[in-house]
């Protein structure tokens, strides 16, 4: 009897030991890495999805999960360069539940993610956060005039109005955009706590929310994530999605902690560059000065549609209504 307790404990620190470092974020897709994580090392967080150590300014990621294309969700071609494509699971898993849900209401939907964090979290070029696998950046659905779907190969800013800067005849997607929002708000297995979004754009979603008659909780709920972070230039041409740290997972701080910030006039987002290119025509550089992800345009990029000649939207939204706004004071990057 005394040998088979030693036994048994050896087999169950052997069953405890899971794989958790995967370049997929589907059944049956076949990892590329894996990251054994124990759980006298990593505490009882780790055993489901790794686990992301200090802030999403100041950390790094251990035994993340990697996203994958699929159908209905893409990576922009212009962030496909260094694999910035990893995050805890509850982050990966919750991308391809919304991107999943928007196709499910709109079957020629396909979402547009941009840079998640590195395999171990870590500084990530262009960015001031992204470090510890909890931040992900999600373009918006871009649309024609007659509702035809555009794919543009990097995140294009958006007006008040709903129009594309530098990109006649492509507009914001009001109703697949707020799919987004629904579905990320309402994931009961990721917690979001930062939706950070510029503020005209914020306007334009609750107001579609509101004449669409989705319910007020909902819509508080999403008028609470979806805020413009003091310290950046509007997030006009992307969502950024910041997940909660998991419950018990130790060494994760859930937010960065306060800094110095010094004027840095060309941080942000958009990549303005040489303007989307279609197929068939080459959209207008946009004259605004450059912002922080500025990259040229990959030469291997997929053609997208061209928006028609002359596209114009005859109808604007309705006037958002008045709305209160907490600041928040966190730095995206």
């Amino acid at each position: 009897m005394r040998l088979l307790v030693p036994l048994a404990l050896a087999a169950l620190s052997s069953a405890l030991t899971v794989s958790t470092g995967s370049t997929s974020a589907f059944p049956g897709a076949t990892p590329k890495h894996t990251t054994a994580a124990r759980a006298g090392t990593l505490g009882p967080a780790a055993l489901r999805f790794g686990r992301s150590l200090g802030s999403p300014t100041e950390g790094r990621l251990v035994g993340g999960m990697h996203l994958e294309e699929a159908p209905y969700l893409r990576v922009t071609p212009a962030d496909t360069a260094g694999d910035v494509r990893w995050g805890l699971e509850p982050l990966v898993s919750m991308l391809d539940r919304a991107a999943r849900a928007v196709r499910r209401q709109f079957p020629d939907a396909v979402a547009s993610v941009g840079h998640l964090s590195r395999e171990g979290g870590g500084d990530v070029d262009q960015h001031r956060s992204h470090e510890s696998g909890r931040d992900a950046d999600v373009g918006f659905y871009v649309r024609t005039s007659t509702g035809r779907p555009l794919l543009p190969s990097h995140f294009v800013p958006f007006r008040p109005d709903g129009a594309a800067v530098g990109w006649p005849g492509a507009y914001f997607d009001d109703a697949k955009n707020w799919a987004l929002v629904a579905a990320l708000v309402a994931d009961v297995e990721a917690r979001v706590t930062h939706l950070f979004v510029a503020v005209p754009l914020r306007a334009r979603l609750l107001a579609y929310a509101e004449r669409m008659g989705v319910s007020p909780t909902v819509r508080m709920r999403a008028a609470e994530l979806m805020q413009q972070p003091h310290g950046s230039l509007p997030h006009d041409d992307h969502f950024h999605v910041r997940i909660a740290c998991p419950p018990h997972m130790s060494g994760c701080v859930e937010n960065p902690a306060a800094r110095i910030r010094r004027p840095e006039p060309t941080l942000a987002h958009g990549r303005r560059g040489d303007g989307p290119h279609v197929a068939g025509a080459t959209v207008p550089a946009v004259t605004t000065p450059p912002r922080k992800h500025t990259s040229p345009m990959p030469p291997s990029a997929p053609a997208v549609p061209a928006a028609e000649p002359g596209d114009s939207d005859p109808t604007e939204p309705d006037a958002p209504p008045a709305s209160m706004q907490v600041p928040i004071d966190d730095v995206d990057g």
